[in-house]
């Protein structure tokens, strides 16, 4: 207790809880640094330390050893997590709602990926191993997707998910892993397509990622929340479009094509459809991909309606 009341204390916790950073200063020691700048010379060591996760275990070290020569007294440690790890903990990070440290761990996975085919290129090694491009596009593509989640760097999350699409072109299309991988990805560009508003090729996209789902559901292979995901987003769409369609000023509306829309958006709104929401507290319930899949529906079935109406005052 004398040594805290002696002492100011800040603590910060590594990305993907990989590990923790104490700065500690005696009272007496350096007596005008304010606890506003202790807490900022804090923050540069986390975030110093956090960048050099994605560093070579030579490079790391050599900027430790330069790092703890300037800082004598204090002993530096950091702790490093094998690829399967990383990608075990952006998964907990993603399902707990925490989209930011799920980014920072993912981008980390891409960079070690990267390192690896580098590598091989480097010395000449043409041969790659599957799972290693597999999980490249897969850490592409969900970059992209935690983008859309957070609502940024869209375009950016475009670039990177299109590149995912062209990475699979490689693969067997025959197979339930690249149908499945393929699925994601459209579904990826769809959502994003969303954000840009760009309903036509959102609908596009998530036609096809539904395409794909139906292979994977004729195998036994589906997961039921990504499907409902394809189906709540296409049907979203699909509604968007028939309102900007009714809320144009093109004299020569296609009154079949939007009711048409109307029905398949109907169709696929009631895929999504479950006995009740699953059975969390509220302040989680925004975590979950199903529940997020419900209330676009909701808010889908709410767009339809209003199209509904508008169409009606326009055949009178």
């Amino acid at each position: 207790m004398e040594e805290k009341e002696s002492s100011r204390y800040h603590y910060f916790e590594l990305p993907g809880k990989t590990g923790t950073l104490s700065i500690k200063l005696k009272n007496g020691s350096f007596p005008d640094i304010e606890n506003e700048e202790l807490y900022k010379i804090g923050k540069i060591l986390n975030d110093f330390l956090s960048g050099l996760l994605v560093e070579t275990h030579e490079m790391r070290d050599n900027y430790l050893n330069i790092f703890q020569s300037v800082l004598k007294d204090v002993e530096i440690g950091i702790e490093d997590k094998g690829l399967d790890a990383l990608v075990h903990y952006s998964k907990i990070a993603f399902h707990n709602g925490d989209y930011r440290v799920s980014l920072f761990l993912s981008k980390l996975i891409l960079a070690r990926i990267n390192a690896i085919i580098d590598e091989k290129i480097a010395n000449n090694d043409r041969l790659i191993d599957k799972e290693i491009i597999h999980l490249q596009i897969s850490t592409l593509n969900f970059i992209g997707y935690l983008f859309s989640k957070l609502g940024e760097n869209i375009d950016y999350g475009l670039r990177l998910t299109n590149l995912a699409n062209a990475l699979l072109d490689e693969f067997d299309e025959k197979s339930d892993e690249t149908i499945s991988l393929r699925s994601a990805v459209l579904d990826t560009l769809g959502v994003l397509f969303i954000l840009k508003k760009d309903w036509e090729s959102a609908i596009q996209t998530l036609t096809q990622a539904h395409e794909y789902d139906r292979l994977l559901l004729a195998h036994g292979k589906l997961d039921a929340i990504s499907y409902r995901l394809t189906c709540s987003n296409l049907g979203y769409a699909l509604v968007q479009k028939c309102m900007v369609c009714l809320n144009g000023e093109n004299s020569e509306l296609n009154i079949h094509k939007i009711e048409e829309s109307l029905r398949q958006a109907q169709g696929f709104f009631m895929m999504v459809q479950v006995d009740k929401s699953p059975p969390v507290p509220e302040k989680q319930l925004k975590d979950l991909e199903l529940v997020f899949a419900i209330k676009r529906t909701k808010k889908g079935i709410a767009i339809g309606e209003e199209v509904k109406k508008k169409l009606q005052k326009r055949l009178i």
